[in-house]
């Protein structure tokens, strides 16, 4: 195993290309994984020091370790290269600190999951990832029947002042019970401070209404929200007020992960989502 060269690009893309039916993510993020500095960027070489394999860590804290990206050549398969990949990049954070390993795979992907369960990674978690345009205000079938009328009760920005009874209502609730204190930031997950509500409130990506609370921030035209604090009386009308969050900020998708509770999907559906399920991995360092 060595440090990725921007010279592996290349060959990084030949074996991934056809990785999932869309393609892959991991050669549009290679640019930004190797110039991360609280990352390590690793593959493996044949004997011509061609790359055929990748894995990709990152310190989300100062203890927690995100692991994604890992890929191997078809023809160097069960060779075991990934798990010598994942033992070196948790090498990599327990010289820096690391405590816990974590990591998320798609349910359907049963494979990679059998893989990583042999790695020693337990299941802490299931999420929804959800998704829908935000201009789109269709009638929706399990819905109301017809076009959704804006809440009276509108996601407004949350002051500072509020960062403290909203994390204490999650951390005792139902979400914050199936997310094991865990929020998502993009495609990674890892534990809520206080601190997180604090901050996104100064920048303007904490909100609050009478139904809840939410952490969203528009990028590259999403409205992307990786934490919520609700009820199951309430969801639904927090997902609409999302959505004319979505329009206020001129959003043109909205992007949502939240935890597996029973009553999630049925209100994600409801609100017009599509949804994907996703499984999260943690194994302690």
């Amino acid at each position: 195993m060595r440090t990725a060269r921007s010279e592996d690009k290349a060959a990084i893309a030949s074996f991934t290309e056809s990785t999932f039916e869309w393609g892959d993510y991991v050669v549009d993020a290679f640019d930004r994984w190797h110039a991360d500095p609280n990352g390590v960027l690793l593959v493996a070489a044949d004997p011509d020091d061609t790359a055929i394999a990748i894995g990709r860590g990152t310190m989300l804290s100062p203890t927690e370790l995100w692991l994604q990206g890992a890929r191997v050549h078809p023809d160097w398969r069960r060779r075991g290269i990934a798990s010598a990949l994942d033992r070196d990049m948790e090498e990599w954070a327990r010289q820096r600190g690391g405590l816990v390993a974590r990591l998320a795979i798609e349910d359907w992907n049963t494979p990679a999951r059998a893989q990583v369960e042999n790695l020693g990674m337990r299941q802490i978690g299931e999420w929804w990832t959800a998704w829908r345009n935000a201009g789109d205000d269709r009638p929706v079938v399990g819905g109301n029947g017809g076009r959704r009328r804006p809440p009276q009760d509108r996601l407004v920005a949350a002051p500072s002042a509020e960062a403290a009874p909203a994390f204490m209502a999650w951390s005792a609730g139902p979400l914050g019970r199936a997310a094991r204190a865990l929020f998502a930031i993009g495609w990674t997950w890892r534990r809520l401070t206080l601190d997180d509500l604090a901050k996104a409130a100064r920048g303007r990506a904490f909100w609050m209404s009478p139904a809840g609370w939410a952490l969203a921030a528009v990028d590259d035209g999403d409205l992307e929200i990786g934490w919520l604090e609700t009820g199951p009386d309430e969801v639904v009308e927090l997902l609409r007020a999302v959505l004319d969050l979505a329009a206020e900020l001129s959003a043109e998708r909205i992007t949502l992960k939240m935890p597996a509770v029973e009553w999630a999907q049925p209100a994600l559906e409801r609100a017009g989502y599509s949804t994907g399920g996703i499984v999260l991995y943690a194994k302690e360092l």
